[in-house]
């Protein structure tokens, strides 16, 4: 079978699962056994076309790109036509990953419903949409599945519409995704009329015939428009505004894959249809995955809110992708096609990895959420020994966000880390210069990283319950099918990563026509990143090394502790008669040294309240609220948001219900259009 036979089959399976969900979930009268049936039995089908859209996706990295396929025309939209691309492959492929392991965390997490019967419904249909996305083989069908994507995920965010801030969480992601639309419509129709054809194809072959002026025009306004999407620093306030009110599936999804259609977009433009374009573009888009990088993190560091924490943390990992991205293109620009090809493969790497463990992040704090209550970090604590299974995933999934060896995450950015520091290879000191500051700005965003992962890990699981919520959470009856898979794909993504880098180099060899197998990957399982007097190493050994270095101490005590019976006496405390939850370090107090540190930045709002101020100093409680309000929010799009309300207001009288007034309307328009007419 090729690629898009497989797709087709992947289509075919969630169309039948959004037809079953919508029919048997949410029939009038039907029994609760049959509704959840239903949902199973779409779970199930939703499943199946998750296999086949990763099967799909990995025969696209091996095999390169697909005849363009047509199916049928309108006079509308005109003739639909879809390729699988190499490209496109690592996107296909975790957009399959991700939904196989959602069909097999909803039927628990979602109650059987007329609720959750359409919201499965418009899911499934999302997932066609995405994958029409990433195999559109021309610029209608291409714009055409874009939109529906942004329409469909607005539904999936208003699935509890009556809860406070859902709507406007929903109103922000799809004013942003329509704002980025328009810029994109207009970067594909400059490419278009430039080079007289819809089919990317086409484009991409007549490219070196479209002037620089407007080659460059293209890019700028597709790198907005797709950095809508992709939560580009500043136009990236919808993440933490939708993120926390979508369902915890529906969070995933859109971290893990409807940001990855931004990324997928700014690849498209920068590798496919204007690839090695100038240099200045190129710094332009590493400086916004820089930015972007630094204050995603920055701000996750500030959140107590478990999804809004991984929300920011989506933005640094955009940010990081981008980077990689912007490099490559810096290097092709110079003619250091094998560097442009690396950077593009690390970038795809990063991609895979962290739609995988964020995925999986995202489920687990829906899982945190049913079983304990809340999201805020500072009600949670204990949870390792309420909920072992997911925490135990949950660390998986930390320790490959954080970038820690061996998981996932340590690989592609080592990758992208080795890439960078080859900036000296441009022959110009100043971007060489600029290369290496972009590497340092990711060198501190991963230390922070780090930080902000020891904070949103150790804060929910370790220690003990801050509230009668956490102290009775219990794992019975949570979803952890789902987030194990993802587990067991961030592991395999590290322990595995020379098979994925073939895979990965083959699909690069595609766009770029640069054979990477043979430097990349010489043999015995090593990697040799970026050149061959650089560095080297293999993720498979360090691997089996830390598990090694992990089993040796554990079997040292196990030998040598003591068969005798244990006995237990009481230890100097310091002189507390108990220790009490309250006593533990709080998610903001962990934070403190970074807030303290980039007070600038934050510039958080501060409330002090006193019960009394009794000179004696019997004050009473202390009650201390700090608030942040982001830099962009306040300072681009506030002051937006109230120029719109202003002329909302001035130009109100004009819908007066008189109808007279609007014929007279009418009248104008047409005498006007007559004068331009006779012009």
């Amino acid at each position: 079978m090729n690629s898009l036979t497989w797709f087709y089959a992947a289509a075919v399976g969630w169309g039948l699962a959004a037809a079953v969900a919508l029919l048997g979930g949410s029939a009038p009268g039907a029994a609760r056994g049959t509704v959840k049936g239903a949902l199973r039995a779409a779970c199930v089908l939703s499943a199946l076309g998750g296999a086949a859209a990763v099967a799909g996706g990995v025969s696209s990295l091996l095999w390169g790109n697909s005849r363009v396929v047509s199916l049928g025309g309108a006079v509308v939209v005109g003739t639909m036509q879809l390729q699988a691309s190499s490209l496109a492959g690592v996107f296909t492929a975790l957009l399959g990953l991700v939904a196989v392991a959602l069909a097999a965390y909803a039927p628990r997490y979602h109650e059987a419903g007329a609720g959750s019967a359409v919201y499965l419904a418009v899911y499934n249909l999302t997932l066609v949409a995405a994958l029409a996305v990433f195999t559109a083989a021309n610029v209608v069908t291409f714009l055409v599945a874009w939109e529906s994507v942004a329409l469909l995920c607005y539904l999936l965010i208003l699935r509890h519409p009556r809860r406070d801030t859902v709507a406007s969480g929903a109103f922000w992601f799809l004013a942003l995704s329509e704002t980025g639309f328009v810029l994109i419509i207009a970067a594909f129709v400059i490419l278009a009329t430039q080079a007289h054809s819809m089919q990317l194809d086409v484009i991409a072959a007549r490219a070196h015939l479209v002037p620089a002026g407007w080659r460059d025009a293209a890019y700028l306004l597709a790198l907005t428009g797709f950095g809508f999407k992709a939560g580009l620093v500043p136009l990236h306030v919808w993440l933490p505004e939708a993120h926390p009110v979508a369902p915890a599936d529906g969070s995933a999804f859109l971290s893990g894959l409807v940001v990855k259609l931004g990324a997928y977009g700014i690849a498209l433009f920068a590798f496919r249809l204007l690839p090695i374009g100038a240099a200045w573009l190129g710094l332009l888009t590493l400086a916004a995955g820089a930015v972007t990088a630094a204050i995603g993190i920055l701000y996750a560091l500030n959140e107590r809110d478990l999804k809004r924490f991984l929300a920011f943390s989506t933005i640094e990992n955009t940010g990081i992708i981008v980077i990689a991205f912007g490099a490559a293109m810096v290097f092709g620009s110079y003619g250091r096609r094998d560097l442009w090809a690396f950077l593009l493969l690390a970038g795809l790497y990063h991609v895979a990895n962290h739609g995988t463990y964020k995925s999986l992040l995202f489920l687990e704090a829906g899982v945190v959420e049913h079983a304990a209550g809340t999201r805020d970090m500072d009600r949670l604590g204990g949870l390792i020994h309420r909920l072992p299974r997911s925490a135990v995933i949950t660390l998986v999934g930390t320790l490959g966000i954080a970038a820690l060896p061996p998981l996932n995450g340590f690989v592609s950015e080592w990758l992208i880390f080795q890439g960078l520091f080859q900036g000296f290879r441009t022959g110009s000191h100043l971007i060489g210069i600029l290369i290496v500051l972009a590497a340092a700005t990711l060198g501190l965003t991963s230390g922070l990283a780090i930080y902000a992962f020891v904070r949103g890990y150790g804060i929910p699981f370790l220690g003990m319950p801050r509230t009668r919520q956490a102290a009775a959470a219990s794992e019975r009856g949570q979803p952890t099918a789902g987030p194990g898979l993802l587990a067991a794909a961030c592991v395999a993504l590290a322990v595995g990563a020379p098979l994925v880098l073939l895979a990965l180099s083959r699909a690069v060899r595609t766009v770029t026509g640069v054979a990477l197998r043979p430097l990349l990957l010489p043999g015995n399982l090593t990697v040799i990143p970026a050149h061959t007097d650089f560095s080297a190493f293999s993720p498979t050994y360090l691997a089996v090394f830390l598990i090694a270095v992990t089993v040796v101490p554990v079997l040292i005590y196990l030998a040598g502790r003591p068969r005798a019976d244990s006995v237990t006496v009481p230890v100097w405390d310091g002189g507390m008669v108990a220790f009490r939850p309250r006593m533990q370090y709080s998610a903001m107090t962990f934070s403190a040294p970074t807030r303290v540190t980039f007070d600038a930045l934050y510039r958080p709002s501060v409330s002090l309240r006193r019960a009394s101020d009794d000179p004696a100093g019997r004050s009473g409680p202390v009650h201390y609220e700090t608030e942040v309000t982001p830099v962009f929010l306040r300072y681009l799009y506030r002051p937006v948001i109230r120029a719109v309300e202003w002329l909302a207001d001035t130009v109100r009288p004009i819908q007066s219900g008189d109808v007279n007034l609007y014929l007279l309307y009418v009248f104008v328009v047409i005498l006007l259009a007559y004068l331009i007419g006779a012009l």
